[in-house]
């Protein structure tokens, strides 16, 4: 796939200004993006989760790598908070797909690679967001990949 049509720009609403989103240990219920016919949305107790995504650096093949980048103009994805909003947690009214992120899953959906200095990335991410982590960005990004593997199954049968 093309740089053009890997380009996406998510805006996600502030529900809590100045949240320190490094310190915590699990994202908050609810982050969410909408992607083709669903919307994506994080969900770090989901039992049955729809896509469980594991970020791991070390992994020997992992579906994809993806490259912090400090700049929007380097990103293939953007992710980044209106600072000044607020405002609900709706996560719209498309079918939702939960996606947990599991870094000791066994058998994840998807495996990624994060990295700021990756050699030949699948995507580079821009993340500013006082709501989103790198790792929150990089689980629905990746869960959003997963869905559009699948439909590309689908149209070839």
């Amino acid at each position: 796939m093309n740089r053009i049509g890997k380009t996406l720009v998510l805006l996600a609403v502030v529900i809590a200004p100045g949240a320190a989103y490094s310190t915590r240990a699990t994202p908050p219920e609810g982050l969410c993006i909408a992607s083709g016919a669903a919307t994506y949305r994080l969900s770090p107790t989901a039992a049955a989760p729809d896509y469980r995504v594991r970020i791991d650096n070390s992994a020997p093949h992992p579906d994809l790598h993806m490259q912090l980048v400090d700049s929007p103009e380097l990103a293939d994805i953007v992710f980044v908070d209106d600072f000044a909003a607020t405002g609900s947690n709706s996560c719209g009214s498309l079918p939702t797909k939960t996606v947990k992120l599991d870094a000791k899953s066994a058998t994840p959906d998807v495996t990624v690679a994060l990295t700021p200095d990756a050699a030949a990335p699948d995507y580079r991410v821009y993340v500013h967001s006082v709501r989103f982590s790198h790792e929150d960005a990089a689980a629905l990004l990746a869960a959003t990949w997963k869905a559009g593997q699948k439909r590309q199954l689908a149209e070839q049968r």
